[in-house]
């Protein structure tokens, strides 16, 4: 099968869909062009190893060693390797904040997580290694194991977001009233311009949104609504309207701290433009 026709299969637009960078686009056609070199009998293990190296350059991009190495929680684990895997792929998931942060059930599930990752990757190892039983394989076998091959990578890499939604979770619901409280207190003036006056009633969080964990920062949005009473006229003869609008506002904290938010600007972004239409 040629490149340009594997590139318009279905499972191989699926795992398309996966990557983010340049070069993780291009070295995935590189990796067909390697399956699709007609005549070579390595051409199959070549495909194999060149997507499981894809598969760990996605890791190594979410999880550069310099930066594992700079974790709270790292301690070298491998007399071999000052970085393992799974260290990285904690660090996906984990980011520099502590295990002391997560309760040990949640520590627990994530290793489990990790662990079965690890043993669904050895997967490749079957043919990345040159052996005679997958040296001349039929070409339908050839293609039945190429699309078992890229079917393991998507299923890796979404096992690694499974992983990071672990952390995610746990993390969203310790943060809440944190980011509720920042929220609140972070009304913007710019109300005041609706109407005489503007009273805030109250201001509500919907939804809360663990954009990153960095090595620094962990990066929060919060959405919402915010509910005012607007006031027209003099006093004796006023008008009140109460109103809803949408909000959303961008919140970091550091790293070692995950309670103490502070907002990335003054205040909330408020969506007025349903009160001028």
């Amino acid at each position: 099968m040629r490149l340009k026709k594997l590139l318009t299969l279905d499972f191989i637009q699926e795992f398309q869909r996966l990557l983010s960078t340049d070069f993780e686009h291009e070295l995935l056609v590189a990796s067909l062009r390697n399956y699709a070199s007609h005549g070579n009998p390595l051409r199959f293990h070549n495909f194999a190893f060149s997507m499981r190296e894809l598969v760990l350059q996605i890791i190594e991009r979410q999880a550069p060693p310099k930066l594992v190495k700079q974790a709270v929680w790292y301690e070298r684990e491998s007399e071999l390797r000052e970085v393992t895997r799974r260290q990285q792929l904690k660090y996906c998931a984990q980011g520099n904040i502590s295990d002391d942060y997560f309760n040990g059930d949640l520590i627990s599930e994530l290793n489990e997580g990790i662990s079965e990752f690890l043993k669904e990757f050895q997967f490749f190892n079957k043919y990345t290694h040159i052996t005679e039983k997958y040296f001349n394989a039929s070409p339908v076998k050839f293609f039945e194991d190429a699309k078992s091959v890229v079917s393991i990578a998507s299923e890796a890499l979404k096992q690694l977001d499974d992983i990071e939604d672990l952390i995610l979770e746990s993390l969203t619901e310790k943060i809440h009233d944190a980011v509720v409280s920042t929220a609140v207190g972070s009304v913007p003036e710019s109300l005041s311009i609706l109407a005489n006056h503007v009273f805030v009633d109250y201001t509500e969080v919907e939804e809360i949104e663990v954009v990153d964990i960095g090595s620094e920062y962990i990066q929060v949005r919060a959405t919402g609504s915010v509910n005012v009473s607007q006031e027209y006229g003099p006093k004796d003869d006023r008008v009140v309207m109460n109103e809803s609008y949408p909000f959303s506002l961008g919140m970091k904290a550091a790293v070692g701290n995950p309670n103490e938010f502070t907002t990335d600007i003054n205040e909330l972004d408020v969506d007025t433009s349903s009160w001028f239409e």
